[in-house]
């Protein structure tokens, strides 16, 4: 039956998610940036608690807002190898606890002897933390209690602990930020990786010459089809290497014929790598034979034809539609 080829750029087959995984990524990232400006520091200081007691620190007027909550952290400052249970309280103004939370701090170190080595070593968990969603306009206080306190031989103490206190409002948790920048860059990544590879592969034809062929069935209206011809030449290379791309029908007949240049991708002293890709929409869906011949063929090592039916793009690519016509003949190279 004959043919008609039209050749037209298009953007119909790019795959979108690569973009909104990116797109994403991108929100992601403005929402971190944009983070920084919606916090305010409310008090920064350091009080002295004295065991089995409180202390509060000056009140604060505390207003909702869209983005962040109140953050109150605190941090024991604490002697090596001792230990506090405190409680961080928020206050309203009856003096009425509307929110606590307890933290376990200690700070340990020592020395250590091996095998005719010593060193020392010292860990500590000290920063403890509460926060809040402001839901109205309200006067708060924030205060610390000292719980218990002793060392790591087992005495209780009854000196004072030095806490740093830090309060601010409208702190966003960029933890979860965080998580989600990384997660949606690696999908963007993988989308890119995977989007050329997309669909199934109907040919991967690898010879030690200039002239693979194969058949499969791939095409339909709305389907493309993704020809790519990489080529290993030494050193003897011309300054151009072209290739002949001709496709035939299920009956043999030949539907496409086009020389084309291919495109050099890495080049070192002794190897030369040459690709070339074509894009077409073949109706109806059939089997097909693919036939290349590379030229000149002399500094040819190795080449490989792969067709991909089904295939997605990233950007717009030109495509060549072939469907059937009674009014045209097969198209054919005019040129060698």
């Amino acid at each position: 039956m004959p043919v008609t080829t039209k050749t037209q750029q298009t953007s119909r087959f790019i795959d979108p998610w690569s973009y909104i995984a990116l797109g994403a990524a991108g929100l992601v990232l403005l929402a971190l940036m944009g983070s920084q400006f919606f916090y305010k520091r409310l008090t920064s200081e350091t009080v002295s608690v004295e065991p089995e007691e409180s202390v509060q620190l000056e009140s604060t007027q505390l207003e909702p807002q869209l983005i962040g909550a109140l953050r109150i952290d605190v941090r024991a400052l604490l002697p090596s190898n001792t230990w506090v249970i405190y409680e961080i309280q928020i206050l309203d103004q009856n003096g009425d606890a509307i929110a606590s939370a307890m933290k376990e701090a200690w700070s340990e170190s020592g020395t250590w002897y091996e095998d005719g080595e010593s060193g020392s070593w010292s860990e500590s968990d000290l920063q403890g933390g509460l926060d809040v969603q402001a839901k109205k306009n309200e006067q708060i206080t924030v205060a610390i209690a000292m719980l218990e306190y002793g060392n790591t031989s087992g005495q209780e103490l009854q000196q004072p602990v030095e806490f740093k206190v830090t309060v601010e409002n409208g702190v966003v948790d960029t933890r979860y930020l965080w998580s989600g920048l990384i997660g949606s860059t690696i999908l963007g990544i993988i989308a890119i990786i995977a989007t050329p590879v997309s669909g199934k592969t109907a040919i991967a034809k690898t010879i030690q010459d200039s002239d693979p062929s194969g058949r499969a069935t791939v095409g339909g209206a709305d389907q493309l089809v993704r020809v790519k011809i990489n080529v290993k030449a030494d050193e003897t290379f011309p300054r151009q290497l072209t290739a002949r791309l001709v496709i035939n029908d299920a009956y043999g007949e030949q539907v496409y014929a086009r020389t084309l240049p291919m495109h050099l991708i890495l080049g070192t002293e002794e190897t030369r790598r040459h690709q070339l890709q074509c894009f077409f929409t073949l109706d109806p869906r059939s089997s097909y034979g693919f036939h290349v011949e590379v030229t000149p063929d002399a500094p040819v090592d190795q080449t490989k034809l792969t067709v991909r039916d089904r295939n997605r793009t990233l950007v717009p690519v030109e495509v060549v539609h072939i469907s059937p016509s009674p009014l045209s003949d097969y198209p054919q190279d005019k040129h060698p």
